[in-house]
């Protein structure tokens, strides 16, 4: 018989949030200024956002057990 090993891998829920908050920063800039600076700023905006909202509102919990 075959062992039967489950993998019990997490997602980086942090590392999804600012990606995601980067590249949509990213593409709301750009289609609002329609520029590369524009593009570059949505970029930097979306990363702090993104930041705030982790250490802010996504704050890590210790467990009871």
């Amino acid at each position: 018989m075959e062992n039967q090993v489950e993998k019990n891998e997490t997602l980086d829920a942090k590392g999804i949030i600012i990606l995601a908050g980067t590249i949509f920063g990213a593409l709301i800039s750009i289609v609002a200024s329609g520029t590369f600076l524009g593009f570059i700023k949505g970029i930097v905006i979306g990363l702090v956002f993104a930041i705030f909202f982790i250490s802010v509102f996504l704050p890590h919990k210790p467990h009871d057990r």
